[in-house]
């Protein structure tokens, strides 16, 4: 009886098991339904930190600025990284505003700050809080590599043109330009930017640094002879025929600007570093000499070391660049890195570089008085895109036309 039981038990047992898998409530899942996730998307480890610290796209509307100050003054440090020797002379308004944190103010000059903050964040080496930089590695490829943050005071936005919220935050705007001996000269002796590659310039101009050593200096070359179409029109203008009747004229030079940078080099530019209006405008000169550097030199004018003045009257007269503020990926000290970045864009903080050849990013910080006249004067933008992707080739050419005359 009990052996009748057990089969019939198993008899059961399968019956149901069968009934189950032929159930029409239990179809075949097709492998080709598409899979849908309501989770977000994962974020980078630089973007999750970030988001963490409201930088960035994540930059709140509104900022609690005694709540990051406290947090601030936990973190008792901002390190800052400056391609300006100006950097010095902001410590002591700091010091005097903020006395509970300290701040590491490193003057590096732009190639070594662009070369710092690569092998630290490639190292993940962090170090740095706020980089202050112009360029187009600090403007074109440590933004989307994530090596730096854009923020600005949610409160400035008004006051910041949007041609100076991208892609970075823009500190100040600065002209490099063409210069010339006012002691021995009444006026420019050059009013078109092919006479400085005429013989009678050879070896008679100061630029700012050697172009070959220079990514900054060579940035702006770069960038000047990308305006091939108008360095056309100005040969023509000049010489009364076209570019492509010089004599250097060849395969080597596709374009008007190639030949103007062709022939700039072989004209033997002096490289005078930060004295470079020394080299060419110092009281005791009696050799006359032209130069191509920041306008910004022009304070030693205004002190009486120097005599040289901008050549108004060329069209334009030289280029401006962009000064970039940023806060650096990773930064170990992110409250006092916004702390600094609303204080570098305060009249305060700003005063050091706020004089002759420079003027404020922020509309609602008035020039120093004496860059008023220097205002209007004519200048190309710094193609911030055309020179990073173009500059070594620019520099390669520029190195080899050295030697070639």
């Amino acid at each position: 009886m009990k052996k009748l039981f057990r089969i019939l038990t198993i008899v059961l047992l399968i019956s149901f098991l069968v009934g189950c898998a032929q159930s029409p409530e239990a179809p075949a899942v097709s492998t080709d339904a598409p899979v849908t996730s309501t989770d977000a998307p994962t974020l980078s480890a630089n973007a999750q930190w970030a988001k963490d610290n409201g930088v960035g796209p994540y930059t709140p509307a509104e900022e609690d600025w005694a709540a990051i100050e406290e947090a601030a003054k936990k973190e008792g440090k901002v390190v800052v990284y400056s391609n300006s020797s100006r950097i010095a002379n902001i410590v002591d308004a700091w010091k005097a505003q903020y006395p509970d944190i300290e701040i590491e103010a490193n003057d590096l000059g732009s190639d070594a700050l662009v070369t710092k903050v690569r092998e630290e964040q490639e190292a993940k080496a962090y170090t740095g809080d706020v980089g202050m930089a112009s360029g187009s590695y600090f403007a074109v490829e440590f933004v989307p590599l994530e090596y730096l943050w854009k923020y600005f005071p949610p409160e400035l936005l008004s006051v910041l043109p949007e041609a100076n919220q991208n892609p970075l935050v823009t500190h100040t705007l600065e002209t490099y330009g063409w210069v010339y001996n006012s002691k021995l000269n009444e006026s420019c002796p050059i009013s078109n930017w092919w006479e400085p590659t005429n013989p009678e310039w050879k070896g008679k101009i100061a630029i700012n640094k050697d172009p070959v050593t220079s990514g900054s200096d060579m940035g702006m070359l770069t960038s000047a002879a990308h305006h091939a179409d108008e360095l056309a029109a100005a040969y023509q203008a000049l010489y009364g025929k076209e570019w492509t009747t010089d004599e250097q004229y060849g395969d080597d030079t596709p374009d008007a600007g190639w030949l103007w940078l062709k022939k700039l080099a072989q004209n033997q530019m002096i490289a005078g570093g930060d004295e470079a209006w020394e080299v060419m405008g110092s009281p005791d000169m009696t050799d006359n000499m032209l130069g191509l550097f920041w306008y910004s030199k022009y304070r030693k004018v205004i002190d009486g070391e120097a005599n040289f003045e901008p050549c108004v009257g060329m069209d334009p007269v030289g280029l401006q660049k962009h000064n970039y503020l940023a806060i650096l990926n990773q930064a170990p000290h992110p409250n006092a890195a916004k702390l600094y970045m609303r204080f570098a864009l305060t009249a305060e903080g700003l005063d050091p570089w706020n004089q002759v050849g420079q003027v404020p990013g922020r509309t609602d910080v008035a020039p120093a008085e004496e860059a008023l006249p220097f205002l209007d004067l004519p200048v190309w933008q710094l193609d911030e895109q055309f020179t990073y992707e173009n500059v070594s080739k620019y520099h390669d050419f520029f190195s080899l036309s050295l030697l070639s005359k």
